[in-house]
């Protein structure tokens, strides 16, 4: 396996693990009083602080890629990231606010590479394989088993929280779309950079959208406001940790993966984020693994291990075709 891939592998499993921070950090702000509207407000504010700060110390470094980075051809791609991102932002903490467990808010939002696969065969013109079928049918057991609408009563309780997390699945599948396609405006460009821009037009984006939530009558979980409650020592410590490693991390890895896999592929290998969930969920939130949640996550995990099996098989059967066809064309010469 060429270590390119094999980077993109790693960084595509690794990103899926730190996005499991996210409900990890949101639930713990959750119990300290925080709604979804203040820790969007923070996650928002530290993560364009984290990437202001990395573009000023690259612009020490290698100021040449700031200034290539800034050309509107890789700029339009990163604001479009960022306007995706903030919605994401806020339907994923507004999911937690609300009372969806961390892991399954987690494991609901892997809609996405279902979408993902079918995008990017119509866009990007990437192979519907049939190992794509098997883990993407490996995932879809998986939800089902997670959400287990059978339980009426348990479904219904946790409806709204669920629908938006399965929304999110569906935007964070566009946002990988979107990374896959400004690929080729940023390739000489540090994913450092890169997701610091989109970490400073989320910033940008968001704030109208959060001025919004409060015109309507939305539940307090969702819309209360105080500085008073913003301002304390534990929230943001939250808060940033919320920002940096929940934002940082994981949107590099994406950008890493997409650069050396298919944008179907990386998403499927992003579905190691509900079992990161869990675990940490389990760990620091005392929730309860339930049986659901294992089988759900053996389903995922089997989706993954079939995706980077048969994307070795791929690649063996490629070499040994290649092979074929060069002995072939030297006999005939």
């Amino acid at each position: 396996m060429e270590k390119t891939k094999l980077l993109g592998y790693i960084s595509a499993i690794l990103g899926g693990l730190s996005f499991g921070t996210i409900p990890i950090f949101s639930a713990n702000l959750r119990d300290l009083g925080a709604s979804s509207l203040e820790q969007s407000i923070l996650r928002l504010f530290f993560g364009s602080i984290a990437g202001l700060v990395i573009i000023l110390l690259f612009l020490l470094i290698n100021a040449k890629m700031v200034r290539q980075s800034m050309k509107f051809s890789g700029q339009r791609g990163y604001m479009l990231q960022g306007l995706i991102l903030a919605i994401m932002i806020i339907l994923y903490l507004s999911s937690i606010a609300l009372g969806t467990p961390a892991g399954e808010a987690a494991l609901l939002i892997q809609v996405h590479p279902f979408v993902t696969v079918l995008l990017a065969w119509i866009l990007f013109k990437e192979k519907i394989t049939k190992s794509k079928i098997a883990a993407l049918c490996f995932a879809l057991g998986g939800l089902i088993i997670l959400v287990h609408p059978w339980d009426v009563e348990s479904f219904l309780s946790s409806i709204v929280g669920d629908t938006l997390a399965l929304l999110l699945g569906v935007l964070y599948a566009g946002y990988i779309m979107v990374n896959r396609w400004n690929n080729k405006n940023v390739e000489n460009t540090s994913f450092l950079i890169s997701v610091s821009w989109i970490l400073i037009w989320t910033f940008l984006m968001g704030l109208p959208f959060l001025f919004i939530m409060k015109l309507f009558n939305l539940p307090p979980e969702i819309v209360n406001f105080s500085f008073e409650n913003i301002f304390t020592p534990q929230i943001l410590l939250m808060g940033i940790l919320l920002a940096v490693i929940s934002g940082l991390f994981p949107y590099g890895f994406i950008m890493i993966s997409s650069r050396y896999l298919e944008a179907s592929r990386a998403s499927i290998l992003l579905l190691s984020e509900p079992i990161g969930a869990m675990i940490l969920g389990y760990i620091f939130l005392g929730e309860p693994i339930t049986l659901w949640y294992i089988l759900g996550g053996i389903a995922l995990l089997v989706a993954v291990i079939i995706t980077i099996l048969s994307k070795t098989k791929d690649e063996l059967l490629s070499t040994e075709n290649e092979a074929e066809e060069f002995v072939e064309k030297n006999s005939k010469t």
